[in-house]
């Protein structure tokens, strides 16, 4: 009798249609019943786990971000109504059935809805074992200027991606600058920079203006801080290529945040610059970035929560707002359109 149970046992498992062979020689259905249980625990007991697993990451991510919140966002009333709505989220279960990747997604939703503030952003995402991350090649080091032209009627051309502060940075900035600092006028690219560390735009600054003022513009109050002060970081080199003089132009799209914003609403105040392209993100206050991994999954999050704000002595902003440009860019291309309005602007003199 055991070794026919054991024969049964062997088909079943074996056979990719087990049930129907079953019913079509007439096994008993105690034994379906038997094969059932048995091949359905594993699979509930898997199934299970993952789903305490991700319950257990949504609620450590749910704490992160009201720590977070709680510690460093500027507007502390704002800090704890936001933090007590994830409570409510989480108390009437809209976080049941998701993964830890939607959770992420629906708490920046509901922080940039509730602050308009675009620069909320919570992101979870898989660290991969390092057998599996694959060996990149670094790529050389820029200093966040990607691109260095010179164009036709001795136009200079600047591609800026990313706002990178530090000795480094500088000396590519500065070598950057040098090579353009012969040109009759200066295209700055930033329409695809996501902004970063606003001293880069002080260092680069301080070639494109003569008088000082520009750096008494903008003012600043972070969390903890009970007065407001001075934005821009001072930088005073004595050597270096100067433009002073020369017509400065701005590209900005609706891809140009935070920091690289900033340079061309400074720019734009102090009339020292024209702006050509699309009215930029509107993300003007500036905060930190924290990560964090859970203890028993591979999950890890990311978020970043704003910490200062940023106004003119005037009390203007460019959060959720932006700034617009004088010039908008609509063709295909943009760089073209650009180099066609300052030979334009260059002959009507």
């Amino acid at each position: 009798m055991l070794h026919n149970y054991y024969f049964y046992l062997v088909f079943i498992i074996r056979c990719p249609y087990t049930i129907s062979v079953l019913m079509r020689y007439k096994i008993k259905p105690i034994l379906i019943l038997l094969f059932v249980i048995i091949t359905s625990i594993p699979s509930c007991t898997s199934s299970k786990n993952q789903e305490n697993s991700t319950e257990q990451d949504i609620t450590l991510l749910i704490n992160a971000v009201r720590n977070n919140l709680e510690q460093q966002y500027f507007a502390k009333i704002k800090a704890h109504f936001l933090s007590e709505k994830l409570r409510i989220m989480e108390r009437e279960k809209l976080f049941e059935g998701v993964s830890a990747e939607v959770a992420a997604q629906m708490i920046t939703t509901m922080l940039r809805k509730e602050t308009h503030d675009k620069h909320f952003n919570v992101i979870s995402y898989q660290i991969k074992p390092e057998s599996d991350q694959e060996a990149l090649q670094p790529l050389p080091f820029t200093g966040g200027i990607s691109r260095i032209m010179i164009l036709k009627n001795n136009i200079g051309y600047l591609k800026w991606d990313a706002c990178i502060a530090g000795e480094e940075a500088f000396k590519k900035i500065r070598a950057a600058l040098d090579s353009v600092a012969d040109c009759k006028q200066l295209i700055i690219d930033i329409t695809e920079n996501p902004g970063g560390d606003g001293a880069s735009s002080a260092f680069i600054n301080q070639f494109l203006y003569e008088s000082k003022d520009y750096q008494t513009l903008l003012i600043k109050k972070c969390t903890g801080e009970a007065n407001w002060h001075q934005s821009e970081v001072v930088f005073d080199y004595t050597e270096g290529p100067t433009f002073f003089h020369i017509p400065i132009y701005i590209m900005v799209s609706d891809n140009t945040f935070s920091a690289a914003e900033y340079f061309a609403f400074t720019a734009n105040e102090m009339k020292r610059a024209t702006i050509l392209g699309k009215i930029t993100a509107g993300a003007g206050n500036p905060g930190r970035f924290t990560d964090q991994r859970s203890p028993d999954s591979s999950t890890a999050f990311w978020m970043f929560i704003p910490n200062c704000q940023i106004t003119t002595k005037a009390g203007r902003s460019i959060e959720g707002v932006g700034v617009q440009p004088d010039i908008l860019l609509k063709s295909d291309n943009w760089l073209n359109q650009t180099i066609d309005y300052i030979i334009k602007m260059d002959r009507s003199k």
